[in-house]
């Protein structure tokens, strides 16, 4: 009898079910959740400060998605009260938290 596999995931003990007969390689991880090529990082909103040579005093800031080490920039050449207020719109469309602006639930219900 062979000895039972465990899953190659480091804080996982759960056994590894192999299929015999199956084409391809054989199973290492006990479900997709524990692939690491399937644990998705989270989208990350930052607001940071630009540090490059043709920056403009007073509006040096960028709005960037970040996911593990992967940026997009979003909006660069910004003031930080814009750059702050477009952070905060974009986790709110993202993470669908709630309203940013407490009045404007009232005045979209009004027209």
């Amino acid at each position: 009898m062979s000895p039972i596999l465990r899953c190659a995931r480091p804080d996982c003990d759960n056994p590894v079910v192999r299929k015999p007969g199956k084409l391809g390689r054989p199973a290492i991880y006990c479900s997709p959740a524990c692939r690491p090529a399937l644990a998705r990082q989270p989208l990350v909103v930052e607001v940071v400060q630009d540090d490059s040579e043709d920056r403009q005093p007073g509006r040096d800031w960028i709005v960037r998605l970040r996911r593990g080490a992967h940026t997009v920039p979003i909006r660069r050449g910004v003031g930080r009260l814009s750059a702050e207020d477009c952070a905060r719109e974009m986790r709110y469309f993202f993470q669908e938290v709630g309203p940013t602006h407490p009045g404007k639930e009232a005045e979209s219900s009004r027209n």
